[in-house]
């Protein structure tokens, strides 16, 4: 086929194929953004349920640090009433009294570092050296309830009292004296004496602190109440944690098959426990906690993504402490919406793959259409024989090519007694001449010249862009490449090929037409044939008998 026919149905293909990649991509980045946005809202489900365990949790650690300072206050007033009362009159029977033969727990004093400011003399006068042995009688009538303030399931965490008067620490565990006294400073901008005072605290309102200890990476989370008695500040009543304390604290209020790690921190994110749950040995970067204080001075909860980590963290109230959720992507995959997320990842990979192997089959279809239509395109314009141009493809391709070309010639030949070729020695012999005999035209024309069989034994060449001599040469060379290659047959014998051969160009007659020009050309032939053949004629009888 000739390059111009197959590009006429190449075209097409082409577009056809564009037109189904455009509507593949098309589908492509709608179902992907389809999925992205569904993605998206699991996201956001993923960030509410994260930020709902994170509520939960603090609810129930603020829920369990309000008790313990609903029993601070209690115990304030039982213990002031003890101070007020030595007798406590009218006052219900304390558990200790219930029991004569119970043996109640020693209550340990330990001395406190007195500031520089103060001296031994001025702090043991007699009518302080009062208050204090007042302070510690009302301490041991109200001792027994020492353990129903704390609760008996903590690791650590024991009540205590500091006089502010007498400086001294009473409570029931040793341990906890020696902790208190190694972390004990009264000059501390956020230590106890200072957020007890009247002046930073006039509504005598319980708080939390946290107290280093000495030597140590331990500390201690205290959650203490002023202790006011005839008008006066006398002292302290609190309650102290140490961090397996905390730690237990924190474990006991996550809910059940928690698939994070929770962290309690302080104000400035300086770890308080370990991290609790389904551990990750996650560690904050300075760069995320800078990130999670300056979203918490916006507001008290929120969420950040660090690569494949997920952090929630929130504020809790009273207690100045922060507590930080950290879960990892496999983690986070064995919850409902992280295997909600894989099952759509998983979706979205197979139509993935069935819209790309939709995309291969249809475009192999259509490549294959287009095969099929390119050969029975070229079936329906060429000889099957021959290999050249039937009569309708020559002048379709000949039609298409005289527009573009001034001058043009046509040499129509037939080859010489063909239908006694047939005859003699038989058709299969005859179809052999026709294909030696095309092959050996071919040889003899340019690559831009277009041959046709438009008959039996009939050929047509068009020649663009040439006259009449140009014809007359090429024709002279089909006659000689025709006549000096004889076709041998199978038993050796040479079969001479010869053709009569007749030229017309479109300069001897300019107002004709492709068919009339061929016209001329067939009836030259004819000539030819007549004038004894093997021979090539360009001249009509006026020529010939001039």
């Amino acid at each position: 086929m000739s390059t111009s026919l197959a590009n006429r149905f190449r075209l097409p293909m082409a577009k056809t194929l564009r037109v189904i990649h455009l509507v593949f991509i098309f589908v492509f980045v709608l179902i992907t953004f389809l999925f992205w946005q569904q993605g998206q809202l699991f996201n956001q489900g993923y960030r509410s349920s994260q930020l709902g365990h994170l509520e939960s949790v603090i609810a129930r650690l603020e829920s369990r640090a309000q008790y313990k300072v609903d029993n601070l206050r209690y115990l304030k007033r039982i213990f002031i009433e003890a101070m007020d009362d030595p007798i406590f009159p009218g006052s219900p029977v304390t558990p200790w009294e219930l029991n004569e033969n119970t043996i109640q727990k020693p209550l340990w004093i330990g001395e406190l570092p007195l500031p520089n400011s103060v001296t031994e003399e001025e702090a043991f006068q007699d009518k302080k050296s009062l208050e204090v042995r007042q302070q510690l009688n009302g301490l041991r009538k109200i001792r027994g309830l020492f353990p129903l303030a704390t609760g008996d399931n903590e690791l650590l965490a024991d009540l205590y009292y500091i006089s502010r008067e007498g400086e001294f620490i009473a409570s029931l565990s040793k341990k906890v004296n020696s902790l208190l006294i190694n972390s004990y400073n009264p000059f501390e901008k956020q230590g106890s004496f200072v957020l007890a005072s009247p002046l930073l605290n006039p509504k005598r309102a319980p708080f939390w602190t946290r107290q280093n200890i000495v030597n140590s990476d331990e500390a201690l989370i205290n959650a203490a109440i002023p202790v006011d008695f005839g008008g006066e500040w006398i002292g302290l009543l609190g309650i102290a944690f140490d961090r397996q304390s905390v730690e237990k604290f924190l474990a006991s209020s996550l809910p059940d098959g928690s698939r994070s790690a929770y962290r309690l921190y302080d104000e400035q994110l300086k770890p308080l426990t370990k991290a609790v749950g389904a551990e990750n040995n996650l560690q904050l970067s300075a760069e995320q906690k800078k990130t999670i204080l300056n979203m918490l001075a916006e507001k008290k909860r929120g969420t950040l993504r660090s690569g494949l980590t997920f952090i929630t963290f929130g504020k809790l109230k009273g207690t100045h402490s922060i507590l930080v959720n950290t879960q990892t992507l496999g983690q986070g995959l064995h919850e409902e919406f992280g295997r909600f997320s894989l099952l759509l990842v998983t979706m979205f990979l197979i139509f993935l793959f069935f819209l790309l192997g939709a995309h291969s089959i249809i475009c192999r279809l259509v490549r294959n259409m287009g095969n099929l239509q390119r050969e029975m395109q070229h079936h329906a314009l060429h000889d099957d024989l021959t290999g050249a141009l039937n009569r309708r493809g020559f002048f379709a391709k000949t039609s298409q090519l005289s527009p573009n070309y001034v001058d043009y010639t046509l040499v129509q030949l037939d080859l010489d007694y063909f239908k006694k070729v047939n005859d003699v020695y038989g058709h299969l012999v005859g179809d052999n001449v026709l294909i030696h005999a095309t092959w050996r035209i071919q040889q003899a024309i340019r690559s831009q010249d277009v041959l046709g069989r438009i008959g039996g034994e009939e050929f047509c060449v068009y020649l663009p862009n040439s006259d009449l001599k140009t014809g007359i040469r090429v024709a002279t060379r089909i006659k000689w490449e025709l006549e000096s290659s004889a076709l041998i047959l199978e038993n050796g014998l040479k079969l001479p090929i010869t053709a009569s051969l007749g030229v017309a160009s479109h300069s001897e007659y300019p107002e004709s037409s492709l068919d009339q020009i061929q016209t001329l050309a067939d009836m030259r032939m004819y000539r030819a044939k007549t004038r004894g053949r093997n021979q090539v004629c360009w001249q009509d009888d006026a020529d010939l008998e001039a």
